[in-house]
């Protein structure tokens, strides 16, 4: 099982018995208002939950992780990297906290460890984000790592944006 760390967190693969974390996420509204396509219903988290333990854990894909407080063990949220479905050869980072987390700088840590993942472990040369344009909060997350706006692309949900960071212009956080 894959583990990483930041100062204040542990992201760690999710276990079998941290199903409800992630279904209460994937099924919150104010937490997927930004995300692919909105809030899940319970049956297609389930089909998500089943898909990563079953299919993307089995086939070595390793990097998507329930997140974790240091201090307490309390599950914060939920991180991953891994390919653009729409283009694969963009690796983008993606995160989701708890609404009760949300303020506390954690989605700033998440994303700076997961890019500093990227180039240090995955030897990427490039890592992406794409936000909603209206998502103020993830927009200002990813400028405080570094990213910077790309360029916008479409979907059949309209405009959004795409950020990204060089790893010859990192530096590690």
């Amino acid at each position: 099982m894959k583990m990483i760390e930041t100062k204040r967190l542990v992201l760690k693969n999710y276990a079998a018995d941290e199903k409800e974390n992630l279904i209460s996420l994937l099924t919150d509204k104010r937490v997927m208002k930004h995300v692919d396509r909105g809030v899940f219903s319970r049956e297609k988290a389930e089909a998500l939950w089943i898909k990563l333990i079953e299919k993307s854990y089995p086939q070595g894909i390793r990097t998507i992780w329930a997140v974790f407080a240091k201090d307490d063990s309390r599950y914060i949220g939920h991180a991953a990297i891994r390919p653009r479905p729409t283009k694969k050869e963009d690796w983008e980072i993606s995160y989701m906290l708890k609404t009760e987390e949300w303020g506390k700088g954690f989605a700033t840590e998440i994303a700076r460890r997961l890019i500093d993942y990227g180039f240090e472990d995955l030897n990427l040369t490039e890592v992406v984000a794409t936000i909603d344009d209206d998502n103020f909060g993830s927009i200002k997350v990813v400028e405080k790592t570094g990213m910077s706006f790309s360029h916008y692309e479409y979907d059949d949900d309209g405009r959004f944006s795409v950020y990204s960071i060089k790893a010859e212009t990192h530096q590690r956080t």
